[in-house]
């Protein structure tokens, strides 16, 4: 819900000549506001992760789904664009602003790390966009975009000053309940901050290099140490899981939006990586009725598959957690960051032991996850296309593994692009069918601006402007 939705709405009572009603609350607590914000936040990553997943081909969408996004053809993403500024941001600010000024520093530091995530989804997808300007009211209807190397920095420094007041011993009001994620648990919230830290500083390794790598380790090593840490919003049999309500109801009945896709399939299913199944696919896909090999949809033209995501599967039940940042994340940040800071590059084999115990430890966090049974991840992380040794670890192996475990999560689009969707990286990837021909053979980059906002805000949206396949201020 917006923030107009939130807060009774006021400056009737004088034009009516209505008494104050005693029993109508004047103001929204700090508790009231957190829990639809975590929501929110939520169903923010669901309708961008409907089509970043596409774009980061781990699903691939029907005739009767968004096949012009799959395409890479004008695509805005409204749904996910309003929800970010008009529920999460907006009522998020509020929430930065009453908490500080009521001394309840532990709800502002909370508000703020969703600050940052919303705003690190929002500008991982647009690029430069409003925020320094914005939440105004009628003083600036038409804010000016902050740059992507400007709203990296407000991300950082949202980061710091949660990490600042979530330490401070005292907070007027403290989370509990309401604390849809940790329960009112602060060290938690820390960890999270600093996965955050961690996942941003990450972004920039193609800018800084192995400056970037090492910064990333830092923040890493004060981040999740267990699954049990993992920043996630669980839903129940009543309040249900997005992807549940939205895409495998409608399965049931024949509404077929999306389902996963041939190059995700195959890196699981013993065809890129010959003989090696994944015991993660029936957590994944579900393969309904039929009885032959796990197979995806192809991109752009939505055929060839006979799996979909059903309730049968991990991530659309009822009640399935929506994963917003990760333990097996973090070891694969950790992974990739030890490779690159040891000299490591696209192309070369072998790293140093921890990289090599990160990757593994990456695997092994998202299967116990998914529920996956002891036997088979033991048996998996035995097998030798994936216990290759340091000695033979690549990155394209972190990054196919980092792939599989960020499914259905806007995280991963950006690990694709900074990665140039290479086939060396990603086998299997390529343009989807009927790709959009105005891209002259690119893939898509970022998204564009949403219809509303060009109409509303015409000139600022002129003046940052960028095709579909123009590269992200991080992406080189």
């Amino acid at each position: 819900m917006g923030l107009m939705s939130l807060l009774p709405l006021g400056g009737c009572d004088s034009f009516l000549n209505v008494n104050d009603d005693p029993n109508r609350a004047t103001a929204v607590s700090s508790d009231a506001l957190l829990s639809p914000i975590i929501v929110s936040t939520a169903d923010a990553h669901y309708f961008l992760g409907l089509y970043t997943s596409l774009f980061a081909q781990q699903l691939a969408a029907y005739t009767s789904g968004p096949q012009i996004a799959d395409r890479h053809i004008d695509v805005r993403v409204n749904s996910a664009w309003n929800t970010i500024y008009l529920n999460n941001l907006n009522n998020a600010n509020f929430l930065v602003n009453q908490a500080t000024s009521e001394g309840s520093l532990h709800y502002a530091g909370i508000a703020k790390i969703l600050q940052a995530l919303n705003l690190g989804m929002l500008t991982d997808t647009w690029g430069d966009v409003p925020f320094s300007q914005a939440f105004q009211g009628p003083a600036d209807l038409t804010p000016a975009f902050d740059s992507q190397e400007q709203i990296y920095a407000t991300i950082n420094r949202l980061l710091d000053e949660a990490l600042a007041n979530l330490q401070q011993p005292e907070s007027k009001v403290r989370p509990t309940a309401d604390d849809l994620i940790y329960n009112g648990n602060i060290p938690n919230w820390i960890k999270a901050a600093n996965a955050l830290k961690a996942r941003y500083a990450i972004h920039l390794v193609e800018k800084q290099g192995a400056a970037a790598a090492t910064t990333a380790l830092g923040f890493v090593a004060k981040a999740f140490t267990s699954n049990a840490d993992d920043m996630q919003v669980t839903f129940n049999d009543k309040n249900l899981n997005p992807w549940n309500r939205n895409i495998a109801i409608g399965t049931t009945t024949g509404n077929f939006i999306v389902s996963p896709s041939a190059t995700l399939i195959n890196l699981m299913n013993g065809n890129t990586y010959a003989g090696l199944v994944d015991p993660r696919l029936p957590f994944m896909a579900d393969r309904g009725t039929s009885t032959g090999p796990y197979a995806g949809n192809r991109n752009g033209e939505g055929l060839g598959g006979n799996t979909n995501i059903t309730a049968k599967t991990f991530y659309a039940k009822p009640a399935s957690p929506m994963l917003m940042v990760t333990y097996s994340e973090m070891k694969f940040i950790e992974a990739e960051a030890r490779f690159i800071a040891n000299g490591g590059t696209r192309t070369s084999t072998g790293s140093t032991p921890e990289a090599y115990a990160a990757y593994l430890a990456g695997i092994r966090a998202h299967m116990e996850k998914l529920g996956v049974a002891a036997g088979d991840i033991t048996a998996y992380l035995a097998n030798p296309q994936v216990a290759v040794g340091a000695a033979n670890l690549t990155l394209g192996l972190i990054m196919k593994e980092k792939l599989i475990a960020l499914y259905l999560n806007p995280e991963a689009w950006v690990d694709v692009r900074r990665y140039d969707y290479s086939p060396q990286i990603y086998p299997g990837m390529a343009l989807p069918v009927n790709h959009n021909p105005a891209l002259g053979g690119q893939f898509i980059r970022r998204v564009l601006y949403p219809e509303t906002e060009v109409a509303r805000n015409s000139d600022e949206v002129a003046k940052v402007a960028k095709g579909l396949a123009e590269k992200m201020w991080w992406d080189l």
